[in-house]
């Protein structure tokens, strides 16, 4: 069956456990899988970018909702917008004079910069954003690309409850491959090195234009 949206996940994961008793904590058993995965993938699927806007005053602005990780920063001024460097939480000096801010970093929950703005500027930040499969949200980027992760996380699980070590065994391996084959094919969008294919009497080589 295809599995494209949170119900078709559930509904094949209760498939493969053959378990009545376990489908009412399937949805768990998924919340379980995507702790895990967003914890092991740095994927580009994760990928986002949202506008902030800095109040007059502050030198903080909350974090979106998902956020696990930050990538880069950008001020939006009028002709264009221009990457800041980050620096360490522990590093980043706090001027009281108001000012543009000269670098970023996360603090707790919040976008931090050096000094209080002193108007209200835009900032566009890239971050890994959590995967969470919901009624609300029935799909994300992860489950079209990869429906096997989302289904072999779910199912290891759930394997503590089957008491059967070689299934759990299986189904653990089937997840490993899985995500080391997401973590290749990601490594392979982000690199411009030679893509080489080995044959039994050819080696073809591309060069990768990513």
């Amino acid at each position: 069956m295809a599995i494209t949206t949170y119900a078709e996940l559930q509904a094949a994961a209760a498939n493969w456990l053959v378990r009545g008793d376990l489908t009412a904590r399937i949805p768990d058993f998924i919340a379980l899988a995507e702790a895990r995965l967003n914890r092991v993938l740095r994927a580009r699927l994760a990928e986002t970018e949202t506008t902030l806007v800095g109040a007059v005053g502050s030198r903080a602005i909350p974090l979106p909702a998902g956020f696990t990780e930050p990538l880069r920063v950008w001020i939006v001024r009028p002709e264009g917008r221009c990457e800041m460097p980050f620096l360490d939480a522990s590093l980043i000096g706090a001027s009281s004079l108001r000012g543009e801010p000269l670098h970023w970093t996360v603090d707790g929950a919040s976008l931090a910069f050096d000094r209080p703005l002193d108007q209200a500027y835009v900032f566009d930040l890239r971050l890994l954003s959590a995967f969470r499969l919901t009624d609300e949200t029935p799909t994300n980027a992860l489950l079209s690309d990869s429906p096997d992760l989302y289904l072999f996380a779910t199912l290891c699980e759930a394997a503590p409850f089957l008491r059967d070590p070689d299934l759990a065994a299986s189904y653990e391996a089937k997840l490993e491959a899985a995500i080391a084959a997401a973590n290749a094919k990601d490594g392979r969008s982000r690199s411009g090195q030679s893509l080489v294919t080995e044959l039994p009497a050819l080696t073809r080589r591309w060069v990768g234009a990513l």
